[in-house]
């Protein structure tokens, strides 16, 4: 213990006291305001609807799973016919707060990324004509657009309602929002003591991971081995190859694997990643590993502790209900018990 307490005041890690952490921030206001109730109920039909894709065998809750804390547990996502994707699926938790969507931030807004899944071939493989005419032949499809919208069945309105949905899947209720908000118990020592290594120098977690969403709009690269481009096959500078774009760790002990490839099976093993100097330790160096990234000297009993602290992020007060069935007849994403 004693080693412990000298280790952290050599690093600078002080335990917060709950009274006076200057934790809280504000989470951004939505843009637009909150979305209307009848908006966001169409969008969670059409979510969980398989009505969207081509052979009416998927869904989008079929790799954003709310027993997955709205992302699917593999390592890559599965499209049509169970083919393995290039990437893991990230969770939809507080998406509605971050600039920019995928992991190569080709998306600009949830309105544009709802098209890329429902469009791509190896996903939902939908076709657009296609699509808006099997929902006008549904009549409760019919009446809801109309009602919600006042105007025809399209693949505008069909973004329009989803991404409503998808912005009603907030985190913000954690144990740690307690402990910032003035609750020293809702902490426990150990998880105190990860909340201090994460805020420190030695292991910079928070340059990327921010208050309070624990993300940041950026695009970097960790070195992941990979040959996947990231943002430079997105955006075709090359110096952004394979750079990512920031994930939120709200919810994050729940939605392993990690990484863009799925390829760290446990939060340990992110933790000894980091700890090794992401792609460094392989030989990687700038741009491909950011200046920040890099090798930090903490003890198994510290990387115990900072594991402890990204699972008191977790809150799934606003999980999604899975509805009971959807307007097409299609069966409904069952979940795991």
């Amino acid at each position: 213990m004693i080693g412990r307490t000298l280790r952290l005041a050599m690093i600078g890690c002080v335990l917060v006291a709950a009274s006076v952490t200057g934790l809280q921030r504000a989470f951004p206001p939505l843009a637009g305001g909150d979305p209307a109730p009848d908006r966001v109920e169409l969008g969670r039909l059409l979510f969980f609807d398989p009505v969207l894709s081509a052979d009416g065998t998927l869904s989008c809750a079929h790799c954003h799973r709310p027993d997955r804390a709205m992302a699917d547990g593999r390592p890559r996502a599965r499209g049509r016919n169970g083919v393995v994707l290039e990437r893991n699926t990230p969770t939809l938790y507080n998406v509605a707060f971050k600039d920019r969507l995928m992991w190569d931030r080709r998306a600009a807004s949830l309105e544009a990324q709802v098209r890329l899944p429902l469009f791509r071939t190896e996903e939902l493989g939908a076709d657009p004509e296609r699509l808006v005419a099997r929902l006008e032949a549904i009549p409760a499809y019919q009446d809801r657009f109309s009602a919600v919208f006042g105007e025809a069945i399209s693949i505008d309105r069909i973004a329009d309602a989803i991404s409503a949905f998808e912005r009603t899947l907030v985190s913000q209720r954690s144990r740690f929002d307690r402990y910032a908000a003035g609750d020293r118990g809702a902490l426990t020592v150990a998880e105190r003591r990860g909340l201090s290594l994460f805020r420190s120098l030695n292991t910079r977690c928070f340059e990327c991971h921010r208050l309070p969403t624990f993300d940041a709009p950026l695009a970097i690269g960790i070195g992941v081995p990979s040959m996947d481009p990231g943002v430079a096959g997105a955006g075709g500078n090359p110096v952004q190859t394979g750079f990512f774009g920031v994930p939120g760790l709200r919810n994050v002990a729940l939605t392993a694997p990690y990484m863009h490839d799925g390829s760290l099976a446990t939060l340990d093993d992110v933790v000894d990643f980091y700890r090794k100097g992401g792609g460094r330790a392989s030989g990687l160096s700038a741009p491909r590993v950011h200046e920040h990234i890099r090798a930090f000297d903490i003890g198994d009993d510290e990387a115990a502790d900072l594991v402890a602290f990204l699972g008191a992020l977790t809150d799934e007060s606003q999980r999604p209900r899975v509805p009971n069935s959807v307007p097409s007849g299609y069966p409904v994403l069952e979940e795991d018990s």
